[in-house]
């Protein structure tokens, strides 16, 4: 089977002993090389990485791989994993492509609409001009966006290994959506750098529309982290500062505050 998947980064990371996986820098155009593949070469978007997140590297996958038949994303701390939660290889992707036609996460189920989550955390102009936007050039499309934006369900991370053609038809579909929304709105209105990465955000929820509408075999498998990230290592490292200095009122303060913190990003995210 002829499959690479892409290991999404922006930072150096300990890739899977398989080489099948293949670390691609992504925001290349505004951050340092780390020395990898880089989504700043040939057809790019990588200078829109704050706006467009991961999705700089699929542009980038969509553009300028054109030799193999099946290709995949992932992130660098985030894979799709098996059901005994190991890190999936091409012996099991082949044998799931004998069923399927596409690979991504598990849907999530939240607990109000797409839309109301979405407004509560994001600048839902976007989101509504999105659903504008695929109402004027994909009209075939619109009426499952709103039945979806509307329910509860959606995918996250941008994670996907299918074919190259249906990769390719996806992108295509997906970026010409993008791209007349960026015309038609502020892209700068959002607070912080978090928030303004809009169109990653809602991309996560276009692909169940995408499939939906034309009817793709999925195969949705769990997400499996690996290592450990910087902020929890910091989290560590100012906990024993607080604990050498006998703070244990400071120590307890500082980690609700981080808690807490933690527990808002992680409800936006899934939004």
């Amino acid at each position: 089977m002829d499959l690479t998947i892409y290991t999404l980064t922006h930072k150096h990371f300990t890739k899977p002993d398989d080489n099948m996986y293949v670390p691609l820098q992504v925001g290349t155009a505004i951050n340092s090389p780390l020395g990898y593949l880089r989504d700043d070469t040939g057809d790019n978007i990588s200078a829109l990485n704050g706006y467009y997140s991961e999705l700089t590297g699929l542009y980038w996958i969509w553009k300028n791989v054109h030799d193999i038949n099946y290709v995949g994303t992932c992130h660098y701390r985030r894979y799709l994993i098996d059901e005994n939660e190991h890190i999936m290889n091409e012996k099991q992707y082949e044998q799931i492509f004998k069923e399927y036609e596409l690979v991504t996460t598990k849907r999530v189920v939240l607990n109000n609409s797409y839309h109301y989550g979405f407004s509560a955390n994001h600048n839902v102009t976007a989101l509504d001009m999105t659903g504008e936007v695929i109402k004027e050039l994909y009209p075939e499309y619109y009426d499952t966006f709103i039945q979806l934006v509307n329910g509860n369900e959606t995918y996250f991370g941008n994670m996907i290994v299918t074919s190259k053609e249906l990769f390719d038809k996806y992108a295509e579909w997906l970026f010409t959506i993008f791209f007349e929304v960026q015309k038609r709105i502020d892209m700068e209105t959002d607070k912080d750098s978090y928030h303004r990465r809009v169109f990653g955000f809602i991309s996560e929820f276009l692909l169940l529309v995408w499939v939906r509408v034309n009817n793709i075999n999925v195969k949705e498998c769990k997400v499996g982290m690996v290592g450990e990230k910087a902020e929890t290592r910091e989290l560590k490292a100012v906990l024993s500062s607080f604990l050498a200095k006998e703070d244990t009122k400071g120590a307890m303060q500082y980690f609700m505050d981080f808690y807490n913190k933690r527990l808002m990003f992680s409800w936006r995210r899934l939004m």
